[in-house]
């Protein structure tokens, strides 16, 4: 089985639609920040962003844990009991809100358009932290977000979206990764929910912890949970996303794990990202014999680095010279 992988594509439309052009595979996987902005006006995102920033520093300065969303519905429903600049900023955010929910439903619905056009192969499709729940949007088929599905010999289980604040999405639609410690207890759905359906493939945005989640000047940010079923058990293959600086493949116990960076291009804190990565990844049952690092560049792709996965550790076959990342930092320690 070959699939061909991406992650965090963030509205790189164009660039989706030249890998299902030009790429053949059994399956492929979108895991996760389908969609970068919600407007197609800058000045629309900012002026979102601003208002909506803005209401969760109102919330937090009165200690509530209350959404904006659910804030400001109790604003427009009475109004008699709040300052009238209160009342305007719930308006102007209730405003933009439906405004991007329906823009992004928009774009969703053009990525499934693109395909039907062209992917000749099964395609499934995971939430990240800037995307709306995929239930509400034409993707819902498609979505893998708390489901599994099976294809071959092989089941695949994803549990999408990660635990961070998105400025600028609107947060009453987006999936909640439901992982949390209380009382020295750390609760993860995830975790659960992987231990329920012991799949072959575990499809993730968010990484687990301590692999390919770390962040330049925070450290490791992963799943707890996720990282703990993954101690427990050895599926074939864990793919992941949502770190773009933490790019690589690693193989532990068995499992190969993977992380291309992202597919779209993004300006970040970190810099620009140029992106245009994804995975090839080949599997012979329920064994990695290979994966492939791949990068789209102006409209061509190219195989980067080369990766044998069927042995106990991993081995480079083949680096492409015009790879601007290097095989000893891509292949990681087993």
């Amino acid at each position: 089985m070959k699939i061909i992988y991406l992650t965090d594509i963030h509205d790189g439309l164009h660039g989706l639609k030249k890998i299902l052009q030009t790429t053949e595979a059994d399956l492929y996987l979108f895991s996760g920040d389908i969609i970068y902005k919600a407007f197609f006006s800058y000045d629309r995102i900012i002026d979102f962003c601003g208002v909506q920033e803005e209401l969760y520093y109102l919330l937090g300065e009165k200690k509530s844990d209350s959404t904006p969303f659910d804030f400001t519905t109790l604003v427009i429903r009475f109004p008699e009991k709040y300052p009238t600049a209160v009342v305007e900023k719930a308006q102007t955010y209730r405003s933009l809100y439906q405004l991007a929910a329906k823009t992004m439903k928009e774009k969703y619905e053009i990525i499934e358009k693109l395909i039907q056009k062209y992917a000749e192969s099964p395609v499934y499709c995971l939430p990240g932290n800037y995307d709306l729940d995929l239930q509400y949007t034409e993707l819902y088929q498609r979505d893998v977000h708390r489901k599994s599905f099976e294809l071959g010999d092989l089941k695949f289980s994803g549990y999408g979206g990660a635990p961070i604040w998105t400025s600028g999405i609107p947060e009453k639609l987006t999936v909640v990764f439901h992982e949390y410690t209380k009382q020295g207890q750390n609760y993860s759905e995830p975790e659960d929910f992987f231990r329920e359906q012991m799949p072959d493939v575990c499809v993730i945005h968010n990484p687990a912890y301590g692999f390919f989640d770390k962040i330049p000047g925070v450290g490791n940010v992963g799943s707890q949970g996720i990282r703990r079923f993954l101690d427990d058990e050895s599926p074939s293959l864990v793919v992941s996303g949502h770190v773009h600086e933490d790019q690589g493949i690693a193989k532990k116990r068995g499992t190969v794990y993977v992380n291309p960076s992202n597919f779209g291009a993004v300006d970040s804190v970190h810099g620009f990202q140029e992106g245009g990565y994804f995975a090839e990844i080949y599997l012979n049952g329920k064994t990695v014999v290979q994966s492939n690092l791949c990068q789209l560049l102006n409209d061509e792709w190219n195989r980067l680095i080369e990766v044998d996965c069927s042995g106990e550790s991993l081995e480079l076959i083949r680096q492409n010279p015009i790879s601007k990342v290097s095989s000893e930092d891509y292949i990681r320690g087993n």
